[in-house]
């Protein structure tokens, strides 16, 4: 008697269909499928169906994986593990691959799972539904925490997010010895382009000058919405001279900007810090501040330093 056959035909009593692989990407059903093969993989003119993962998203799936599986020649079985077939899938029903290699012989077996895996796939769907929401949850706690440290408009660190980077910014300039710089810069004439154009355009130039500033900055640089038309940016390992040219080139991108062509030139005053060593961040943040208002107080658009 045939071994091969023999093996077909204890798989097929077993509700297995049995794909042989005969070379990339190309199978062969081995003899007559199992009653529910037909069900769920509808022949054709040619014969019953040999590629079923064409009817099955899943099992396209694990075809994919079986075909690298196949083309390491490693020797061994993968499975699937079992999914219910929408549509067609009766209940305690599940459908169920594997991807078998020994010797010269490689094969995809499709089994139909019936009651007597019941208990199984009660557990598995359970498992399946418990991981699927701790996984919703942990996504929404991380949106949760994403929303709390960005600033809604702007998508830059809100002020409390900013101020604990900061501190932090604080402690390593100290511990290293090494330079951190702060700028203040504020919209002028924000009022007047509320008033004149509305507060949906006055959003506009906020939110766009948030993505002037973190297109014009390192990926280390923290920038932050201090409040208001206000925008506060830190900025470690820099020291006064490259400050101030740093500064500028932000005036200068700000004021080339065209926010939208109704709109007037719109220009940011700026006043600039530099941590001391030992001080706490408000007193530089009050010197920062005191250089911004001399920058507003000197006609505006330009930048000052304390």
């Amino acid at each position: 008697m045939n071994k091969e056959h023999t093996a077909v035909d204890i798989l097929q009593a077993l509700d297995m269909a049995v794909l042989r692989r005969i070379g990339p990407e190309e199978y062969r059903l081995l003899d007559n499928p199992p009653d529910f093969y037909g069900k769920f993989f509808p022949s054709s003119e040619a014969g019953p169906c040999n590629a079923p993962w064409e009817h099955s998203d899943m099992l396209q799936f694990f075809y994919e994986t079986a075909e690298v599986f196949f083309t390491s020649g490693e020797i061994g079985i993968i499975s699937s593990g079992s999914w219910e077939e929408e549509g067609l899938c009766e209940q305690n029903q599940a459908l169920m691959a594997d991807a078998v290699s020994f010797g010269g012989t490689q094969a995809i077996i499709v089994r139909l799972l019936t009651e007597s895996y019941t208990r199984q796939l009660d557990i598995l769907r359970k498992a399946r539904t418990l991981l699927f929401e701790r996984s919703v949850m942990v996504n929404d706690i991380e949106r949760y925490k994403q929303r709390s440290r960005v600033d809604g408009l702007t998508k830059l660190l809100n002020k409390t997010s900013f101020m604990e980077q900061l501190e932090a910014g604080a402690v390593q300039a100290n511990d290293m010895g090494e330079p951190l710089s702060l700028i203040m810069m504020d919209i002028d004439n924000f009022k007047q382009i509320n008033d004149t154009y509305g507060h949906q355009t006055g959003d506009l130039v906020l939110s766009t000058l948030g993505k002037i500033l973190l297109s014009n900055l390192r990926r280390e640089d923290c920038v932050g919405r201090y409040g208001g038309e206000e925008f506060i940016v830190a900025i470690p390992g820099v020291p006064e001279e490259q400050l101030l040219q740093i500064a500028e080139k932000l005036r200068k991108k700000t004021a080339a900007y065209v926010f939208d062509p109704s709109l007037p030139v719109i220009t940011v005053s700026v006043g600039c810090s530099v941590y001391r060593n030992g001080e706490g961040v408000e007193e530089c943040i009050r010197r920062a501040d005191t250089a911004l208002y001399e920058a507003k107080h000197s006609g505006k658009n330009t930048v000052r330093l304390l």
